[in-house]
């Protein structure tokens, strides 16, 4: 719905912002439709804001995409606020399209944002939408269903749903959540049996979590990505070990001593296979966790997406 005219300036632009109504960040921010809409107006921007719920995100931006096809190649551009799930909802969406995604990190976490380099203060946000470049970078995806992040099977999915479980319950918030949703999880846990093809092999493991990364993640600090362009899934499978040091996985993680060696079996490829005997499995994509038929093909779509930078980094190539 907007002229490419971002790379000139914010000048007669014009874009729809889809909000997530329940992201962590909307609640404490107040009025937040008006916030957007007035920072846009001072940037010269027309924005057509719309709180919505979080799961028409998807429904939503295909109905964007769909009526900007002719439009094509003008750098259409929507701007989606909310956490990884909403934007990874939006993206499933705009992968593979002419549709620029401009990003409001309004959720808890907001891992995609940090990976990307997109300021976490809305201020700044808006002004990157405003006056950004568009780049591509890969996205990932298993079943056909997109994620920007990662994914997962095992202990974390578990671990998702029962953080869910928890902020309903008790009215939580996803971060108040994590403590409960933990000691639960390390009680029910259990290892599953898999088959992972991948780079031509195929193993049959015993294990408590696949993590299927989009791009590379730091052994060291699993929670960033120096880059989301490297055109390759990571795979980490968590090997068997005891309760003891399966309780002791995440505060490994948390402080950097994960042992490649000892802890983990590691893969980089363009795609993989996971094969279970269960007909269904839960899966975390993004934070959210679904069911799925089995068995689980991932696979990376390099530059699939297009996604608003700040200027300054989309020139240097930062994360493009």
């Amino acid at each position: 719905m907007v002229s490419g005219k971002a790379e000139a300036g914010a000048k007669n632009l014009k874009v729809v912002a889809l909000i997530n109504k329940s992201a962590g960040a909307v609640a404490r921010k107040g009025d937040i439709d008006r916030a957007v809409r007035d920072g846009f107006a001072a940037r010269g921007v027309e924005a057509d804001v719309r709180l919505v719920e979080g799961r028409e995100i998807g429904e939503l931006s295909q109905r964007f995409v769909a009526e900007n096809k002719s439009r094509s190649g003008h750098g259409s551009i929507l701007v989606v606020g909310g956490g990884d799930g909403t934007l990874g909802s939006a993206a499933s969406a705009l992968a593979g399209t002419d549709v620029v995604l401009g990003v409001l990190p309004l959720g808890t976490l907001n891992h995609f944002a940090k990976d990307l380099g997109v300021p976490l203060d809305l201020t700044a946000a808006i002004d990157t939408i405003a006056t950004g470049k568009p780049v591509t970078v890969d996205v990932a995806e298993v079943n056909g269903r997109v994620f920007l992040n990662n994914s997962s099977i095992g202990i974390y999915p578990f671990f998702v749903a029962k953080r869910s479980t928890e902020q309903r319950r008790r009215g939580f918030g996803k971060l108040a959540a994590i403590g409960p949703a933990l000691m639960r999880t390390l009680r029910s846990a259990s290892w599953q049996a898999v088959h992972v093809a991948a780079q031509g092999t195929r193993e049959r493991l015993r294990t408590p979590c696949v993590f299927v990364g989009n791009n590379f993640y730091d052994i060291a600090d699993l929670g960033h990505r120096a880059s989301l362009t490297s055109k390759e899934l990571c795979v980490y499978v968590v090997k068997q070990q005891s309760w003891f040091g399966l309780a002791l996985l995440p505060f490994k993680i948390a402080f950097g001593m994960i042992d490649s060696a000892r802890d983990l079996e590691i893969y980089r490829a363009g795609s993989l296979q996971i094969t279970s005997h269960r007909r269904a499995m839960l899966v975390s994509l993004d934070g959210e966790a679904v069911s799925m038929d089995t068995p689980l093909n991932f696979q990376i779509r390099p530059a699939a997406l297009k996604v608003l930078l700040p200027a300054k980094k989309a020139r240097t190539g930062d994360r493009s």
